[in-house]
């Protein structure tokens, strides 16, 4: 199958831009890279490559040592905006996946990838992770991988959920990330084994819980402000069972309804509250959810509405979102009450932008506060 004419000039700004990225990502943070000997960044054949996703450039890390650039599947959410928008029409191979669902467009893409030559990158989760630890893997995921037979590389990312952590406001120094590649499943054994053999294989090469690792290896990341954002992402406190009572201020954490206080220290650990770390502490408040669900958030945030035909983000204006016993209400620019049970597809992007299907239209909110805690009352996937 022939290259497409955004193809070509793709590979053409790639191929002068590449040496740029490489010295961008040195200040963005340092790349220890690990490999077996079944690894060859200057291979040509085709591939397939599936990486935990921790933050944000490590879409950009993991396949830059690789000569030939792959397609890159990504949120369609990033379609619709500046400068990504811009980036993915003519520089990035990429093909758009909505975040949370199954799509057949998105399949089609990668198998159309695949026939051109193009290697594959899936971070198969679905979504960066808020809190440390690799979620279930997508089982479209791995019918796909069975499907399209070639080599399946994996990259285990390691460290750089607590060098960048996505619900972070302030900035980390020392950064580092450590990419381990290996070529877990070769084409010839893709025909012999079953579904559940190759779901078990990419399940356990993929796993890792980022605060292990930094257990074993204490690498320091000191800053002013590394407890600021992470109320967005705990909304349960372990001492009291309040919701949404966690407030941080530099490197501090406090709950107002109990008054205990903590602190985020420059290993990425909390000093002060009952877990000392983001995963244990989601796994503790997801056995909350009932009581979520019928407590009253409140939020605001600047609302849009996305068109992913035309590729259009389209604002609307500022909303009040209140969320309670089972129903989402917006006020402002909009006045709706929407069931939570009739929404479809919610998302976060980046640290709190909440987006969602409903009546066919998607919605699409720069929420202020409290993110985690909406998606959480509307899905328990992420």
């Amino acid at each position: 199958m022939k290259k497409n004419r955004y193809e070509i000039i793709q590979i053409i700004i790639l191929k002068f831009l590449k040496p740029l990225v490489h010295i961008w990502m040195l200040f963005d943070m340092k790349r220890v890279v690990h490999k077996t000997d079944s690894v060859d960044f200057k291979r040509k054949e085709p591939y397939i490559m599936l990486a935990n996703h921790v933050f944000i450039f490590d879409v950009i890390h993991v396949p830059l040592k690789f000569k030939k650039n792959p397609y890159i599947v990504a949120s369609e959410n990033l379609f619709v905006k500046q400068p990504t928008k811009f980036l993915f029409k003519w520089v990035v191979h990429v093909i758009p996946k909505s975040k949370g669902a199954s799509d057949l467009r998105t399949a089609k893409g990668i198998i159309s990838a695949k026939k051109k030559g193009f290697p594959i990158l899936i971070f198969p989760e679905g979504d960066a992770t808020f809190y440390g630890q690799t979620r279930e893997i997508e089982y479209s995921t791995i019918k796909l991988i069975k499907k399209l037979g070639i080599d399946l590389i994996v990259c285990n990312v390691k460290g750089g959920f607590l060098s960048r952590p996505r619900w972070a406001t302030g900035k980390r120094k020392r950064r580092q990330v450590d990419l381990f590649y290996d070529v877990v499943i070769k084409k010839e054994e893709l025909k012999t084994l079953s579904i559940s053999e190759i779901s078990e294989i990419v399940t356990k090469a993929l796993f890792n819980n980022d605060y292990d690792f930094q257990r074993e290896h204490m690498i320091k990341h000191p800053g002013k402000d590394l407890a600021m954002g992470m109320e967005n992402v705990v909304y349960v406190c372990p001492e009291c069972e309040a919701i949404n009572s966690i407030k941080t201020s530099g490197n501090q954490i406090k709950c107002n309804s109990c008054n205990t206080e903590g602190i985020m220290n420059q290993y990425g650990f909390i000093e002060g509250f009952k877990f000392d770390n983001l995963f244990d502490w989601d796994t503790y408040q997801r056995g909350f959810y009932d009581k979520i669900y019928n407590t009253r958030i409140e939020s605001s945030g600047r609302l849009h509405y996305l068109s992913f035909e035309d590729s259009t983000k389209e604002y609307q204006g500022e909303v009040n979102i209140v969320s309670e016993n089972g129903v989402l209400s917006l006020s402002g620019v909009v006045n709706e009450d929407i069931k939570i049970e009739d929404i479809k597809n919610p998302i976060i992007t980046l640290r709190r932008n909440l987006s969602f299907t409903y009546n066919s239209k998607r919605y699409f909110i720069q929420l202020v506060q409290f993110g985690s805690s909406l998606l959480r009352v509307m899905q328990d996937k992420y």
